[in-house]
């Protein structure tokens, strides 16, 4: 997880508690809209959007908080998104291809295989792992980060926050914690999507660096983390 988001989830627990009380438990998190978000208020049987009124931002990461469906909405400023930006995962070694003990064609790169075990938590259908477009999971996740590492120089230094922009930034921010290969596999599918829906070619740098390094970084643990022989 960025650091910057992690900050932002604390600073989000402990505006709720400073308006609730010390006493309050509180657990905030990432909203798939995204916001920081908590329930603490409803759980409590309180007004939310009258709390939301009363909420004191001043020094925060956040530019405005909103009450939606019981919940406690916080929306990140715009120095938020700048910050976070520049916050990429470690860049880490090179991730190592592994050895397989399993015949298949030529045609399959050995870390879709073991891309497609992550995710599914079986061997796929070698037809399927060789193919060379969007079917492929595995091909996927290294083809759009070698795609971002091809237009980084023709990338724009203008970093202009449309919605879709932050909306991305926000899916970056969220890059799992090692330790659990499938929940990584599942964040990288979404994540390479989510960029071919935007359009790779329209990111600017400071996206595109962050792109390539989350995609590498949630790569190379989920090959780092392959331990299981393939019979």
């Amino acid at each position: 997880m960025n650091p910057l988001l992690a900050e932002a989830l604390w600073q989000a627990d402990d505006l709720t508690r400073a308006a609730l009380g010390d006493d309050c438990p509180v657990r905030s998190r990432p909203s798939k809209r995204g916001t920081v978000a908590n329930a603490a208020p409803q759980a409590l049987g309180l007004e939310v959007a009258e709390l939301a009124k009363r909420m004191d931002l001043a020094g925060s990461w956040f530019q405005k908080v909103e009450a939606e469906g019981g919940y406690l909405n916080f929306f990140p400023a715009l120095a938020w998104y700048n910050a976070a930006v520049e916050q990429l995962p470690p860049a880490g070694p090179e991730a190592a291809l592994p050895t397989l003990d399993v015949e298949f064609p030529a045609a399959i790169h050995p870390a879709d295989w073991v891309f497609w075990q992550a995710l599914r938590g079986t061997d796929p259908d070698p037809a399927l792992t060789a193919r060379q477009d969007a079917a492929n999971p595995g091909w996927l996740v290294r083809y759009t980060a070698q795609r971002l590492a091809d237009l980084e120089p023709r990338a724009s230094a203008a970093l202009d926050w449309t919605a879709e922009r932050r909306q991305l930034l926000w899916t970056l921010a969220q890059l799992p914690q090692e330790g659990n290969r499938r929940r990584m596999a599942g964040y990288l599918l979404v994540l390479a999507r989510e960029i071919w829906d935007i359009g790779p070619q329209t990111l600017p740098l400071a996206l595109n660096r962050y792109g390539q390094a989350a995609l590498r970084a949630g790569l190379r643990q989920i090959l780092a983390e392959n331990c299981h022989k393939m019979q």
